[in-house]
């Protein structure tokens, strides 16, 4: 279905969240409370056209996030030109209006090049750097998960124009984006510690499976990248994760942010850990 919906005649915001998204998405938790943004569905399901009444911008398309953005910028240039920042996000994370709109709100007051909220560990967090830090509103970083990263218009305007779809699905891409910023981007790079996302475990996905392994499974993606970093001498993953510096305190409303993550946090390891030691009385029984 080549073709778009549209609610109004041009863009609403300034800001814009991107989505390819499937049958078991969390959508409806981004629509929930204030929001300063747009937001672009592209639907992959089975549903007819199923989240039309929810974007602001719709169409419809199979594939994946990265290479699924890739058509709509370049198809509808005079649409996403309108955007000063763009977060390009998996469909199943949990996050709410109030809190994507603070990402795009402190990515501007930083002049952050991409950035990304920190994952709550109720979720899945694949690499340590990621996962939320107590008592911190934001680290710079010289990494930034591919799962929703918030980009600068330009600088995410750099990485299309060298984009190619085909040979990779997903894993790396962070890594590629990552290298095209360049040796600099040590202070424009961050995970925001005062907003947080969860990004679920796979165990509680439809049928335990991620929508991506249905195009290929995890070795077939790690094979396909470390084929194309080599080809393309991409270095940015030989440093490993680095941590250059942090902001412990932005506002007072993100003091209290990053103290409510604290106790949701604190709150859920304690948790964890009291059914962990029933488990193991119960055994021991």
């Amino acid at each position: 279905m080549d073709e778009i919906i549209q609610r109004t005649n041009s863009p609403q915001s300034k800001y814009l969240v991107f989505v390819s998204a499937g049958d078991n998405s969390n959508l409806h938790h981004w629509l929930q409370g204030s929001r300063n943004f747009d937001l672009w569905i592209t639907y992959y399901g089975e549903q007819g056209s199923r989240y039309k009444d929810i974007a602001d911008f719709y169409n419809i398309r199979k594939g994946c996030k990265f290479p699924n953005f890739h058509y709509i910028y370049t198809k509808w240039e005079h649409i996403i030109s309108h955007y000063d920042a763009i977060l390009i996000m998996d469909d199943d994370i949990i996050i709410n209006g109030p809190d994507i709109s603070r990402m795009f709100e402190i990515r501007e007051r930083y002049d952050l090049w991409v950035c990304q909220p920190a994952f709550h560990p109720k979720g899945k967090i694949s690499h340590p750097i990621t996962g939320v830090k107590l008592f911190n509103s934001l680290r710079y970083t010289n990494f930034v998960e591919v799962t929703c990263p918030l980009f600068k218009k330009d600088k995410l305007d750099a990485f299309m124009n060298i984009f190619d779809p085909a040979p990779l699905i997903e894993w790396g891409i962070d890594w590629w984006f990552l290298e095209t910023l360049g040796a600099s981007l040590g202070g424009h790079t961050a995970v925001i510690d005062a907003v947080s996302c969860i990004n679920p475990l796979d165990s509680t996905k439809g049928g335990g499976q991620r929508e991506i392994d249905k195009y290929a499974n995890e070795a077939t993606r790690i094979e396909l990248w470390e084929r194309f970093k080599t080809q393309h001498d991409i270095q940015s993953e030989k440093k490993g994760y680095i941590e250059y510096s942090s902001i412990k305190f932005i506002s007072w409303g993100d003091l209290i942010r990053v103290l409510n993550i604290a106790m949701n946090v604190i709150g859920y390891q304690i948790l964890r850990k009291t059914k962990k030691a029933m488990a193991q009385v119960m055994r021991s029984e």
